[in-house]
């Protein structure tokens, strides 16, 4: 560490206690509602009294977001209003300041760390999700630790620094059903191949080995439960929700005429109550009730497995019968995947709070639009000066590979992570992949600091950065 780093430390400290004091006063607060509506949650009783069968029988989320909810329901009790709030804000002040110390170790401008780790702090989007009682900041912060450790990794391979490295992307395998284990395969092999020749690369091996069959008991677990080899049944309804975006359905004996993830009673006709009776026991609160915490929707019920499977049929076939009509709507993904990520429908009210902040910063012109037309002419808009930059920063990365015939590992790591990330979100999701840009927005900004560098014309002394990085 140098003499300035402790002052920068907090310098991100006051900043932060500053901007959430004045956000506080504008009435954004965290919505703990969330914890009772939300599709992905399990029931709250279920939570609080019974959470081991509750995850080991959720065909529908990986368990570790879960386990987190019940673990401070438990240890807070009638303060996980609070609790929740207070974690979800230091959750944002730890990847400020992982971000802030990534980018001490990868660049040499004295000011460049600061500044790209106060424009990610101060971002209403940082704000808004910081309030929403959901993994999007949570799996920014796991994802930030493994970018830490790969840096780590560099400068020698050990226990410490590889399980810091791996257990991080395990976590995030087991929050999201997203990052596939496919995903986790391709990251641990990269990382490899840049370690081949180190000492302690047979222990990276190993531990990265030991990694892959942690995730992949949970995909087994469901395979062996409800026959879908996966960690979430839903992908069906995903896709459905994006290749049936706009269409024109009337044939109501099909099951693409019926808004996916819709009331598992409106899908009588679709699924067999009789395949439902063989879960009956195990639990059934979360498995076979319509509602749960008395009046929201249980998207758990285990019909649901069934009624993915029919969407699923149903996509395959109109991609194959109309490709057209599908790409148009994967486009249309692709735009929404750069549009301001407090344009995200569950939190639009909470952005709408602070909307001229937000226009000023994100450049959120729907905030004034009126009509679906005028909205997605303004979300298009609104998504151009990201789309612009990104391209900036993925073409000087490209160009300065072609010339030096190599790529770091970290940002091949981080390049194969946004990459997947938008792909995967343009092609099965629907206007929500803005806040799955933010979750890696973090990583996007540690390669756009470096290619800022460059045109600054600071170089970076051979002896500061870490090997591979």
């Amino acid at each position: 560490m140098n003499r300035k780093t402790p002052a920068a430390a907090w310098t991100i400290i006051l900043i932060f206690l500053i901007s959430r004091t004045i956000i506080f006063l504008f009435g954004v607060h965290l919505d703990y509602s969330a914890l009772y509506k939300n599709w992905q949650y399990l029931d709250v009783t279920t939570l609080r009294t019974n959470i081991w069968t509750g995850v080991w029988f959720d065909h529908t989320q990986p368990p570790v977001f879960n386990l987190l909810l019940s673990a401070v329901l438990y240890g807070a009790g009638s303060w996980a209003p609070l609790a929740f709030s207070l974690i979800f804000k230091l959750i944002s002040l730890v990847n400020a300041l992982l971000l802030f110390s990534i980018l001490r170790q990868t660049l040499s401008h004295p000011r460049l760390p600061l500044l790209f780790t106060l424009l990610y702090l101060l971002s209403p989007a940082s704000i808004i999700f910081e309030n929403e009682l959901f993994y999007t900041s949570f799996i920014s912060t796991l994802l930030l630790i493994s970018c830490y450790f790969l840096l780590d990794l560099s400068k020698g391979i050990r226990t410490g620094n590889a399980i810091g490295f791996l257990l991080p992307l395990v976590l995030v395998a087991l929050t999201r059903s997203m990052y596939h284990i496919g995903l986790l395969f391709i990251l641990c092999t990269v990382v490899i191949c840049y370690h081949w020749n180190a000492r302690g690369a047979r222990l990276l091996v190993t531990l990265s080995a030991l990694s892959l069959v942690l995730v992949g008991s949970w995909y087994v677990k469901n395979y062996m439960l409800f026959r879908t080899f996966s960690t979430s049944s839903w992908m069906g309804m995903n896709l459905a929700r994006n290749v049936f975006h706009d269409a024109v359905l009337t044939d109501s004996s099909r099951i693409e005429t019926i808004e996916p993830f819709s009331n598992i009673s409106v899908y009588d006709h679709f699924r067999s109550p009789q395949e439902e009776q063989q879960y009956k026991g195990l639990d059934d609160r979360d498995l076979l009730q319509e509602f749960k915490n008395d009046s929201f929707w249980n998207e758990k019920h285990v019909g649901y497995l069934r009624v993915s499977q029919a969407y699923m049929k149903a996509s395959k076939q109109a991609i194959r019968t109309h490709p057209a009509a599908y790409l148009k709507n994967v486009l249309q993904s692709a735009i929404i995947f750069f549009a301001p990520a407090t344009r995200y429908p569950p939190s639009e009210y909470q952005a709408a709070k602070i909307k001229y902040y937000d226009l000023v910063y994100s450049f959120n012109l729907s905030h004034f639009a009126r009509g679906k037309q005028q909205r997605r002419l303004a979300l298009t808009l609104s998504a151009l000066p990201k789309l612009l930059f990104y391209c900036f920063v993925f073409f000087n990365i490209a160009q300065l590979t072609l010339r030096e015939k190599k790529i770091p590992c970290l940002t091949l790591f981080t390049t194969i992570l946004i990459g997947y990330i938008f792909c995967v979100g343009s092609l099965f999701e629907h206007y929500e992949n803005m806040r799955f840009r933010y979750e890696i927005e973090p990583l996007f900004l540690i390669l756009a600091a470096g290619v800022l560098q460059r045109y600054l014309r600071v170089e970076l002394p051979k002896d500061s950065l870490p090997k591979g990085a």
